[in-house]
């Protein structure tokens, strides 16, 4: 199921690839390791656009954003549900 804005739109958003690798890494640390996450309004909804390993030795630059991203930690479990509704109409 795709996302839905307050006006009843369907949003959805290419998110393949990111499933794919996250997908890889769940295998190698499981569902509960929290990662960084970015993630955007896009048409009033929350879509997740990346994700990094949390390091404190190298925190994540702020440079590394796009307009209008944020980032948040989350389980890898939880980000992966979260790609795959938004990715559903690809």
């Amino acid at each position: 199921m795709a996302l839905i804005n307050s006006e009843g739109s369907n949003i959805s958003y290419d998110s393949s690839e990111l499933i794919e690798d996250l997908k890889q890494d769940i295998l190698e640390f499981g569902n509960d390791y929290i990662v960084a996450v970015w993630y955007k309004q896009i048409e009033g909804v929350t879509v997740y656009t990346n994700y990094d390993f949390i390091n404190e030795d190298s925190p994540i630059d702020k440079s590394e954003l796009q307009d209008g991203e944020q980032i948040k930690p989350m389980t890898m479990g939880a980000l992966l549900t979260a790609l795959e509704q938004q990715n559903s109409l690809f």
